[in-house]
């Protein structure tokens, strides 16, 4: 312990080093600066966006924000910020706060909260915050790390195992990897494991707060389903700070065109990345999933018809079934269009979220609406019990349709992807007004719903499949040849006679 004077002088030199790092104990981005300079011998590239970050997490300490979402470009100083110096910093204000790291992988977070760990024990951690707690030995591992005084850090990955642990601030930080982006069962659990098992693990559901920050990999990943609840009126009212690598739009920052970062990103760098892989560009820097340059089917290829230019035809109908109720979950698409050689006219399509009793009643008033010549209903699983009730609702209301059960197998994006062939040389014609089958096209494959499309590509895919594709003769007329026999003409040169 030391003799008075001892303890005297050391409580003096502790005064005197609080005095001289008040800037630093008060402000999370001048602690970073502090940290940068001592620690790693560096000047930080100073920058407005990484004092905005800072700013934010000041008020999510305070509970002046509970829920954040930060979506930026990569290499950016985000992790640096956000899941290392801010719980180090947040600890000297309240020594029992308790943090949760959340990352895609349980090694990548255990990797963050060994370095937020090394900052603590820093002699820079120490000037500035004299009065450090000591860690506890027994609960100091990758995992899991707590004071004397019970501050704790605990790490883990966005689809592992929580049992027995809780926090006060959640740190989300990066919960997809762009590989795991591109699977809808992957992004899928992670955000329902967000639902069921993250959101559980706040100490406190009205003052616990949570910060995901990552850069955009998809319409669906975390940050789209989240700001898609917030549009659907969730109790959650998201703070967003929204940084895309070119400014779109003039703000107080920096003008349209300028670079976020120009120390680190050139502006010149920037287009260049841009040009080179447009669709990574457009997700991860401009946090931007869908635009003009990720889009597969173009709005120019789009084109219209009206009801008095519809030609001879074959009708068909297609049913791509699902029977999730949740707001978020896939929707029932039921498409009914025209066929006539190789072009597809879409006369109407149908979707929500149907129970099978509903789906009935739906795909019965295409049928009595349109007579298509067969009903193409996907059949998997529960789905095939679609086919057996609509045969048998059919009957009890004395009616008649020709339904056909479809399987399907393959990649689905490749399956969607023989449409654009069609759309291209002019072969799809829609109705106008079509808007949720235009916004799923113009955001694909990394729009968050394709299930209109996909019974698009089903119902073509049916009608290609059906013989004497080419054209449906409605009325046949009979002449004769030099010889008496029989010659069976139709609407013109290019028919086929079935």
């Amino acid at each position: 312990m030391g003799t008075l004077k001892e303890q005297a002088l050391k409580e003096l030199a502790i005064r005197r080093l609080e005095e001289d790092h008040k800037p630093q104990r008060e402000s999370l981005y001048e602690y970073l600066k502090y940290y940068w300079l001592k620690e790693k011998k560096q000047v930080l590239d100073e920058n407005w966006h990484i004092q905005l970050i800072c700013e934010k997490l000041e008020k999510v300490y305070s509970g002046e924000i509970k829920r954040l979402i930060i979506n930026i470009p990569p290499r950016s100083l985000k992790t640096e910020s956000v899941s290392i110096a801010f719980p180090a910093w947040c600890l000297w204000h309240d020594p029992r706060i308790k943090f949760m790291e959340i990352s895609y992988s349980a090694s990548l977070a255990e990797k963050n909260s060994l370095w937020c760990r090394n900052m603590y024990l820093s002699d820079a951690y120490l000037s500035v915050f004299p009065r450090r707690v000591p860690l506890r030995e027994d609960q100091n591992t990758k995992q899991h790390r707590e004071t004397l005084e019970w501050w704790q850090m605990y790490a883990a990955g966005s689809g592992g195992t929580i049992i027995w642990q809780w926090c006060d601030i959640m740190l989300i930080d990066d919960p997809l990897s762009p590989e795991d982006a591109k699977s809808d069962v992957i992004r899928t659990g992670v955000n329902n494991n967000y639902e069921e098992t993250l959101k559980s693990r706040l100490n406190s559901k009205t003052d616990g707060a949570i910060v995901v920050i990552m850069q955009r990999l998809h319409d669906d990943d975390l940050t789209g389903y989240l700001l898609e609840k917030k549009r659907l009126w969730t109790w959650e009212d998201w703070e967003e700070l929204i940084i895309p690598a070119i400014a779109e739009q003039e703000d107080e920052y920096r003008k349209v065109g300028d670079s976020f970062f120009q120390k680190r990103f050139p502006i010149e760098i920037l287009h260049q990345m841009k040009t080179s892989t447009p669709v990574v560009f457009s997700t991860q820097y401009q946090q931007n999933p869908v635009n003009k340059d990720t889009q597969e089917f173009h709005e120019e290829w789009f084109r219209y018809y009206k009801d008095d230019q519809l030609p001879k035809w074959r009708i068909f109908t297609a049913c791509d079934p699902a029977f999730s109720k949740k707001d978020t979950a896939d929707n029932t698409s039921i498409m009914t269009a025209l066929f006539s050689g190789m072009d597809m006219y879409i006369l109407e399509y149908t979707f929500w979220h149907f129970n099978p009793a509903e789906l009935i009643d739906k795909l019965i008033y295409h049928n009595n609406k349109r007579h298509p010549e067969k009903i193409g209903i996907e059949a998997f699983q529960a789905q095939q019990m679609i086919w057996f009730n609509l045969k048998a609702e059919l009957q009890r209301r004395w009616q008649y349709a020709n339904i056909e059960e479809i399987r399907q197998t393959g990649d689905k994006e490749l399956k969607l992807r023989k449409l654009i062939p069609l759309y291209r040389n002019g072969h799809i014609y829609h109705k106008t007004q079509m808007d949720e089958l235009e916004f799923e096209l113009k955001r694909f494959p990394r729009g968050r719903h394709d299930d209109i499309i996909d019974s698009e590509q089903m119902l073509y895919s049916m009608y290609e499949i059906m013989p004497n594709n080419k054209a449906y003769i409605e009325n046949i007329t009979i002449q004769y040849d030099d010889m008496g026999r029989p010659i069976m003409v139709g609407y013109g040169e290019e028919d086929d006679i079935y």
